[in-house]
């Protein structure tokens, strides 16, 4: 038996056909990644002494218990803290590349923009050295880098490093992130 197809039939089967293998093909192709685990402030034991971690700060418009736990939400909001390291006072600000369906650990700092002699402070590791009731001694891992050098700051380059332990409360953070 023959069929007879009209030609705007056929174009529309053809239409409907090739946005069926595009929507299935973007939805199928897309991968995220994520290696980022979460610890609230309040979970930190003896276990995470020495441990690699980042440091997620505590809002004012932020609690455990007014967000969602998911990862994303927890960690989202960009903090600025102050601490004190060698008795002057450092504003740090949460640098998060976090994005709808990846995250990755080693993509996360802290950042003190306005440090002096034309330089940017990161902070990319930190160590818990000591717990306390109250407070946390961290081993911050600085590094330096010219501000107004050629290009943006790349990681990877060899910056002038330094460590410095710094005593934070408990109250000013929320959590802290591992890589998983």
């Amino acid at each position: 038996m023959l069929y007879v197809i009209s030609k705007a039939k056929m174009k529309s089967s053809i239409l409907i056909l090739l946005s069926a293998f595009f929507f299935t093909s973007v939805n199928c192709s897309g991968q995220g990644g994520w290696n980022i685990g979460y610890i609230s402030v309040d979970s930190l034991g003896k276990q995470d002494i020495s441990r690699d971690l980042k440091i997620d700060f505590r809002s004012e418009s932020d609690t455990l218990n007014t967000i969602p736990s998911f990862i994303m939400n927890l960690v989202a909001i960009e903090d600025t803290v102050t601490l004190y390291m060698d008795g002057e006072k450092v504003t740090f600000i949460e640098q998060r590349n976090i994005h709808l369906d990846w995250g990755f650990y080693d993509e996360q700092f802290l950042e003190c923009p306005n440090a002096p002699h034309n330089k940017v402070i990161r902070v990319y590791h930190t160590v818990i050295e000591e717990i306390t009731t109250d407070s946390i001694l961290f081993r911050l891992y600085i590094e330096q880098y010219d501000k107004y050098k050629k290009g943006k700051v790349k990681v990877g380059t060899i910056p002038r490093r330094r460590t410095e332990s710094v005593w934070i409360e408990k109250k000013i953070i929320k959590g802290v992130m591992i890589k998983k």
